[in-house]
Protein backbone atom coordinates (compact mmCIF):
# COMPACT_ATOMS: atom_id res chain seq x y z
CA UNK A 1 0.00 0.00 0.00
CA UNK A 2 1.51 3.22 -1.38
CA UNK A 3 -0.55 6.21 0.46
CA UNK A 4 2.05 8.15 2.52
CA UNK A 5 2.92 11.76 0.90
CA UNK A 6 3.76 15.00 2.47
CA UNK A 7 0.08 15.72 3.22
CA UNK A 8 -0.92 12.22 4.06
CA UNK A 9 0.26 9.51 5.72
CA UNK A 10 -1.73 5.89 6.48
CA UNK A 11 -0.80 2.91 7.27
CA UNK A 12 -2.51 -1.31 7.16
CA UNK A 13 -2.85 -2.96 10.60
CA UNK A 14 -4.11 -7.18 10.00
CA UNK A 15 -5.37 -8.17 12.66
CA UNK A 16 -7.30 -11.34 12.92
CA UNK A 17 -10.06 -12.21 15.81
CA UNK A 18 -12.73 -14.62 15.85
CA UNK A 19 -14.58 -13.68 13.03
CA UNK A 20 -10.97 -13.91 10.99
CA UNK A 21 -8.57 -11.52 9.45
CA UNK A 22 -9.38 -7.67 9.44
CA UNK A 23 -7.46 -4.82 8.23
CA UNK A 24 -7.61 -1.39 8.95
CA UNK A 25 -6.22 1.77 7.96
CA UNK A 26 -5.25 4.57 10.90
CA UNK A 27 -4.07 8.19 9.23
CA UNK A 28 -3.14 11.63 9.34
CA UNK A 29 -3.88 13.91 6.69
CA UNK A 30 -3.44 17.67 6.57
CA UNK A 31 -5.29 19.56 4.05
CA UNK A 32 -3.72 22.91 3.62
CA UNK A 33 -5.68 26.34 4.00
CA UNK A 34 -4.76 28.20 1.44
CA UNK A 35 -5.52 25.06 -1.26
CA UNK A 36 -6.92 26.23 -4.86
CA UNK A 37 -8.62 23.18 -5.40
CA UNK A 38 -11.54 22.46 -3.18
CA UNK A 39 -11.20 19.56 -0.92
CA UNK A 40 -10.51 17.05 0.06
CA UNK A 41 -7.06 16.51 -2.07
CA UNK A 42 -6.71 13.63 -4.77
CA UNK A 43 -4.77 12.12 -2.44
CA UNK A 44 -7.26 11.29 0.34
CA UNK A 45 -9.81 10.42 -2.30
CA UNK A 46 -7.75 7.99 -3.67
CA UNK A 47 -7.34 6.37 0.02
CA UNK A 48 -11.13 6.69 0.38
CA UNK A 49 -12.08 4.80 -2.70
CA UNK A 50 -9.74 1.68 -2.07
CA UNK A 51 -10.82 1.57 1.22
CA UNK A 52 -14.29 0.90 -0.16
CA UNK A 53 -13.14 -1.53 -3.22
CA UNK A 54 -11.27 -3.42 -0.36
CA UNK A 55 -13.64 -3.33 2.51
CA UNK A 56 -10.95 -2.04 4.80
CA UNK A 57 -11.87 -0.02 8.00
CA UNK A 58 -10.30 3.57 7.86
CA UNK A 59 -9.99 5.97 10.53
CA UNK A 60 -8.19 9.33 9.59
CA UNK A 61 -7.80 12.39 11.77
CA UNK A 62 -7.85 15.68 9.43
CA UNK A 63 -5.83 18.75 10.21
CA UNK A 64 -8.68 20.54 7.62
CA UNK A 65 -8.36 23.85 8.27
CA UNK A 66 -12.17 23.95 7.48
CA UNK A 67 -15.08 25.13 9.38
CA UNK A 68 -18.06 23.18 9.90
CA UNK A 69 -20.82 22.84 12.40
CA UNK A 70 -21.31 19.43 12.17
CA UNK A 71 -17.50 18.62 13.40
CA UNK A 72 -17.88 21.08 16.47
CA UNK A 73 -17.02 24.75 14.56
CA UNK A 74 -18.67 27.49 15.44
CA UNK A 75 -19.45 28.61 11.95
CA UNK A 76 -19.34 26.84 8.33
CA UNK A 77 -16.90 28.02 5.65
CA UNK A 78 -16.64 26.78 2.13
CA UNK A 79 -14.45 24.20 2.31
CA UNK A 80 -15.78 23.05 5.63
CA UNK A 81 -19.16 23.01 2.98
CA UNK A 82 -17.10 21.28 0.44
CA UNK A 83 -15.56 18.36 2.75
CA UNK A 84 -19.00 18.01 4.55
CA UNK A 85 -20.42 16.83 1.30
CA UNK A 86 -18.04 14.63 0.00
CA UNK A 87 -18.07 13.02 4.41
CA UNK A 88 -21.52 12.64 3.74
CA UNK A 89 -22.09 11.55 -0.11
CA UNK A 90 -18.96 8.66 0.40
CA UNK A 91 -21.32 7.33 3.90
CA UNK A 92 -18.01 8.51 6.34
CA UNK A 93 -18.81 9.24 10.27
CA UNK A 94 -17.37 11.90 11.97
CA UNK A 95 -15.84 11.15 15.27
CA UNK A 96 -15.53 14.38 16.85
CA UNK A 97 -18.08 14.76 19.62
CA UNK A 98 -18.27 18.30 21.41
CA UNK A 99 -16.64 21.74 20.02
CA UNK A 100 -13.44 21.81 22.28
CA UNK A 101 -10.98 24.03 20.25
CA UNK A 102 -7.69 22.20 18.35
CA UNK A 103 -7.02 25.24 17.12
CA UNK A 104 -6.16 28.13 19.60
CA UNK A 105 -4.26 31.60 18.88
CA UNK A 106 -4.08 34.62 21.45
CA UNK A 107 -7.24 36.06 19.66
CA UNK A 108 -9.04 33.06 18.26
CA UNK A 109 -10.14 29.20 18.78
CA UNK A 110 -11.91 26.98 16.62
CA UNK A 111 -12.76 23.45 15.33
CA UNK A 112 -10.66 22.66 12.48
CA UNK A 113 -9.05 19.20 12.63
CA UNK A 114 -12.14 16.51 12.69
CA UNK A 115 -11.56 12.24 12.72
CA UNK A 116 -13.64 10.64 10.04
CA UNK A 117 -13.98 6.90 9.64
CA UNK A 118 -15.51 4.18 7.49
CA UNK A 119 -18.78 2.64 8.66
CA UNK A 120 -18.23 0.46 11.43
CA UNK A 121 -14.56 1.84 11.55
CA UNK A 122 -16.10 4.28 14.30
CA UNK A 123 -16.75 0.89 16.73
CA UNK A 124 -13.13 0.97 17.15
CA UNK A 125 -12.83 4.02 18.79
CA UNK A 126 -13.68 4.73 22.17
CA UNK A 127 -14.10 8.28 24.09
CA UNK A 128 -13.02 10.24 21.43
CA UNK A 129 -12.58 13.73 22.73
CA UNK A 130 -9.59 16.81 22.18
CA UNK A 131 -7.49 16.51 24.58
CA UNK A 132 -6.86 19.86 27.07
CA UNK A 133 -2.93 18.93 26.94
CA UNK A 134 -1.34 22.14 25.17
CA UNK A 135 1.01 20.79 22.49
Amino acid sequence: MHHCSRDLTAVKIKTSNGGGPRETIPGLAYLPYDDVEPPPPGELERLVIRCRVEGTHLIISCDANAHHTSWGSMNINNTGESLFNYIMANRLDIMNRGNRPTFVTSNRQEVIAFTIATLYAGNFIKDWHVTEEVS
